[in-house]
């Protein structure tokens, strides 16, 4: 695995690298943490797939590592969209609401949005159409790429899934119960992450986008987009820390690509 991985950190703040990583530099956590370019994230998306739904970093602690990003929250209640250090959940009833800082969550990717370049886009018929877009600025394919995509949207198809109760069930069993909100000329933002094709079991390769509409009344997880025009904004970022759960799931995946698929679309 060649990705630029600056530390990861255990429940118990030792510091490790990443095993079979071909070129990884080991900092102090604070220093790690601390640096601007830099993915931070919550736990890994095989634990969440497993059902490992248990918050156990607080938003007030995750608004130190980053402002802007996307993951969940304790016992998967709702879609999570942070956007200028504010964290909004999406509800399974399309409500949307503001976090308090002492909330937690169980799965989260956030860094500091470092402008690095912007694209005018053009008509968009679907995600699948923007995504190839997006591909022209990939330009280091072993970075991570964090998107702010701004724009009054044709259609934007978004899901939420409700709140779970123990023995949580996988993920891939929890969205069944997902719901499903389809919305017409709305103006609001795509928040989303890239990430590389060698990521393993850490976050999901490729495109994960949420929306949040601009009067913060709407939004979701994206299935689905399509626009006349819109602003994007693209933040390089190279370096990655990660703190591991301490909790573990009850249940496994063994199957963890199709899994994802089933989760993500």
């Amino acid at each position: 695995m060649k990705i630029k991985i600056t530390a990861i950190v255990l429940s118990l703040l030792s510091v490790v690298t990443l095993a079979g990583c071909a070129a990884a530099t080991t900092n102090t956590s604070s220093d790690a943490a601390a640096k601007e370019d830099t993915l931070f994230q919550a736990s890994t998306i095989n634990s969440l797939l497993a059902g490992n739904y248990d918050g156990f970093m607080s938003f007030g602690e995750l608004k130190q590592h980053g402002d802007v990003g996307i993951g969940t929250f304790n016992a998967l209640d709702g879609e999570l969209v942070m956007i200028d250090n504010t964290v909004y959940k999406v509800k399974a009833s399309g409500e949307v609401v503001e976090v308090p800082d002492a909330d937690t969550t169980p799965f989260a990717a956030v860094t500091y949005f470092n402008e690095d370049a912007t694209k005018s886009l053009g008509p968009t018929a679907s995600l699948a159409a923007l995504e190839q877009e997006l591909d022209k600025l990939i330009t280091n394919p072993e970075a991570f790429y964090v998107f702010r995509i701004d724009g009054t949207f044709n259609t934007i198809k978004a899901r939420s899934v409700p709140s779970q109760e123990k023995p949580y069930p996988v993920l891939s069993e929890a969205v069944k119960k997902q719901a499903i909100f389809d919305y017409q000329k709305i103006t609001g933002t795509l928040v989303g992450l890239w990430c590389p094709e060698d990521i393993g079991g850490l976050n999901v390769k490729g495109y994960h986008f949420h929306f949040i509409a601009d009067d913060r009344s709407k939004g979701g997880h994206l299935l689905d987009v399509s626009f006349d025009s819109a602003a994007a904004f693209i933040d390089q970022t190279d370096g990655f820390f990660m703190t591991l759960s301490p909790n573990t799931p009850t249940e496994t995946v063994t199957d963890a690509e199709s899994a994802i698929d089933a989760v993500e679309k």
